[in-house]
């Protein structure tokens, strides 16, 4: 587990990077259990720490594994709001590309610290 903390710190930075870079206040949740910023550092870590698992359970390499889970993302979340919830293509395509590009950079991330 230790020689895996640069990687996964390196992974939470580079998200949390990214949602300071990104953020939008208009569509900041309205009421975050900690404050918008704690809960955004907490929930990223989660997402680094379940990254990691994802990795070390499969054994795919960072990149692979970035891709199918931002593609299960896009599934299972892009599809089913313009399917069922009346989402437009275009808000969906411009979500889909943001997801993909937090988990494929930070995945870049990840895999170049794990070397």
């Amino acid at each position: 587990m230790v020689q895996r903390i640069k990687p996964i710190l390196g992974m939470w930075a580079t998200l949390s990077l990214l949602s300071f870079a990104l953020f939008d206040e208009a569509s900041a949740p309205p009421d975050p259990m900690f404050g918008i910023w704690p809960t955004v550092l907490l929930v990223w870590l989660l997402v680094a720490l379940f990254f990691d698992w994802v990795l070390q359970t499969t054994g795919l390499n960072a990149m692979k594994a970035a891709l199918v889970l931002a593609l299960t993302q896009i599934l299972g979340s892009g599809v089913p709001d313009v399917l069922m919830r009346g989402v437009s293509l275009g808000e969906a395509v411009i979500a889909s590309a943001f997801g993909l590009l937090f988990w494929v950079l930070s995945g870049f991330v990840y895999s170049k610290l794990s070397d």
